[in-house]
């Protein structure tokens, strides 16, 4: 979620290769500390696997933001809006969302998530002999 709002707010100013690559820095960094804490039990410091987190993020930020622009550029350029209708029969817009700039970057997160969990889990924070 920290990924798809700094993307959407973000790709309203800068282009969206950027905005994804900027969404995907920050939303790095709170990430491992919650998933350090409360998905793999670990509150020690450890450098090594700080090191072995941002080249795995590394890899899939790369995958993510290719995906992001490979959909970007296949998918249908369609919106989805939400509009109102008064009384008097006038339609005004509520909100609007580009659909493939929509599914392009929940397609791309789906996958760098595939990419990082399974990265943290065999790699990053494997379980060693000797428990933390």
């Amino acid at each position: 979620m920290i990924d798809l709002g700094i993307y959407y707010s973000l790709s309203q100013f800068v282009p969206t290769y950027i905005a994804k690559a900027t969404a995907i820095v920050l939303a790095t960094m709170v990430n491992y500390y919650m998933n350090k804490r409360w998905t793999w039990g670990k509150s020690d410091k450890n450098s090594q696997r700080l090191f072995k987190y941002l080249f795995l993020y590394a890899i899939s930020g790369t995958i993510n933001v290719l995906a992001n622009e490979y959909f970007l550029q296949t998918l249908p350029q369609a919106f989805l809006s939400l509009d109102i209708i008064s009384a008097t029969n006038v339609t005004k817009p509520l909100a609007a969302v580009k659909i493939n700039k929509f599914f392009a970057v929940i397609i791309a997160t789906v996958f760098g998530m595939i990419v990082n969990f399974l990265g943290q889990k065999i790699w990053v924070f494997k379980q060693s002999s000797n428990q933390d």
